[in-house]
């Protein structure tokens, strides 16, 4: 009997030495494997007020980069960026293009309209090495001619034009200020907005009516930024 109880109150000392033993330190997790996920960028704040969202760069060039984003493929002058953006790591995603890309210009003034997903993506050009005519080659629409145009700040939008446009048929055409765009010297294309006849107070216009055998002297708008206006253009 005696012996009993002594090994029952050994087998409790063991158990209770056993419950206050630590718990065993788990291993540790292995660090994940770097993917080509892991060179994406969530967000970059441009030195000129854009941000530009799941930043991954394409190509690094002397005074700029290539970086795809949300925004579009978009080429950042290297004075816009902010300091620690690294210098991709491998070549150009070959599924995102080689030399003939379609390059996407990006601009926070672009309305619903000016989307590439209802509007063709135009492809930027690098800046021409000859002046480029004021007028290009797609001069006439609905018979009406872009005579002239002169670049003018209005109302404090800097990115204007006063277009002159003539119609040269025996009936009246209705134009839409979509129908003309403009160039920069950077390539970028802008489609028109708004067209407003100078005045007191200023007629503003969704749409013009050139007279049959005459012309129309407008205002039209292409962004609130100031750009160097290289052409402009009917879009047709």
């Amino acid at each position: 009997m005696r012996f009993t109880a002594l090994v029952s109150l050994l087998l409790a000392a063991c158990l209770a030495a056993r419950a206050a033993d630590p718990a065993p330190t788990p291993a540790p997790t292995p660090e994940p494997t770097p993917t080509a996920a892991s060179s994406l960028i969530p967000s970059v704040a441009l030195k000129d007020g854009r941000v530009l969202h799941n930043v991954k760069i394409m190509d690094d060039e002397p005074d700029s980069i290539v970086v795809h984003a949300n925004e579009g493929l978009i080429k950042v002058a290297k004075s816009d960026l902010p300091p620690g953006i690294a210098k991709p790591a491998a070549a150009v995603d070959p599924l995102m293009g080689g030399p003939d890309m379609v390059m996407q210009p990006f601009d926070p003034n672009r309305q619903p309209a000016e989307d590439p997903e209802v509007k063709a993506i135009q492809k930027m050009t690098p800046p021409p090495k000859t002046p480029v005519p004021k007028v290009g080659p797609a001069t006439v629409y609905k018979g009406c001619t872009i005579v002239s145009f002169e670049k003018k700040t209005f109302m404090n939008i800097a990115g204007c034009a006063e277009v002159v446009i003539r119609n040269d048929t025996d009936s009246p055409q209705i134009i839409n200020p979509h129908d003309v765009f403009t160039t920069a010297a950077t390539g970028a294309r802008y489609l028109g907005r708004i067209f407003y006849t100078d005045g007191f107070p200023p007629q503003m216009k969704r749409r013009e009516i050139v007279p049959a055998q005459g012309q129309i002297d407008d205002i039209l708008t292409f962004s609130n930024d100031d750009f160097d206006m290289t052409a402009v253009q009917w879009a047709h």
